[in-house]
């Protein structure tokens, strides 16, 4: 075997180390977009889409720039889950009108009536059908993942196994026993969902089976946790 083709080998190795490593960043981030994406893409199949994701960042990585494997995956995973949803909805450059519309409507609707109105209800002040109604709302869900593709900051980072995964820190001497504090201090469910997410892995939509609520509500849970704990550490820190 020459050089080039020991270079060659070496590359694929490190190239599936990357991959095996970061499995676990395809799942969160494929939870975390589960409940902010139209409902008729599956989690199994954005995972799918991720490990491409992940798979192609692994390819093209050079760690020479400085950037953190980890960091460089994430944008990577995201952008091809999101660039999937996309091949699968209409575009709609009215989505952000409708919206508006969607929302006006519901509120009058809901003050006169006192309930939240049925989708047949908001359509028919709208003079439209029911499955013309469906249809502008599956545009708004595209606009909204135009949104999802810039975003960024704490939300995203805590959820997808940024630094901030508050277990890690039971590593640091210094900040395990404020972090097991305070730990100790969340209640029952909140403890669950804790350890399902960061210690199981489990996905948004796993967890929120196990505990009875959305996965919307899952990622409400866990921002709240993270917020919470980082709070508390940043005392002491």
């Amino acid at each position: 075997m020459n050089q080039v083709d020991d270079y060659k080998q070496n590359q694929l190795a490190g190239t599936h180390a990357l991959v095996n490593n970061h499995i676990s960043l395809v799942n969160r981030i494929a939870g975390y977009l589960k409940a902010r994406v139209p409902q008729f893409m599956e989690y199994e199949d954005m995972v799918q889409i991720g490990m491409l994701g992940l798979l192609s960042a692994a390819e093209s990585y050079e760690s020479s720039s400085g950037v953190e494997f980890k960091d460089y995956a994430k944008s990577r995973i995201k952008g091809a889950i999101l660039d999937e949803v996309r091949k699968l909805s209409d575009i709609s450059r009215l989505a952000i009108k409708n919206s508006q519309q969607h929302d006006k409507i519901k509120h009058e609707l809901e003050n006169e009536l006192g309930f939240t109105p049925k989708n047949s209800q908001i359509a028919d002040r709208l003079s439209i059908t029911v499955s013309e109604y469906e249809r502008q709302r599956t545009h708004i869900d595209r606009f909204k993942i135009d949104k999802l593709e810039s975003e960024g900051g704490d939300a995203f980072d805590e959820l997808v196994g940024g630094k901030e995964n508050p277990l890690s820190l039971l590593e640091n001497d210094q900040l395990r026993e404020v972090v097991t504090e305070q730990i100790s201090k969340l209640n029952d469910r909140k403890r669950l969902v804790l350890n399902l997410y960061y210690v199981e892995e489990l996905n948004l939509k796993e967890i929120g089976a196990i505990i009875g609520v959305k996965e919307s509500r899952v990622s409400q849970i866990l921002s709240s946790i993270v917020k919470e704990l980082r709070d508390e550490i940043a005392k002491v820190a």
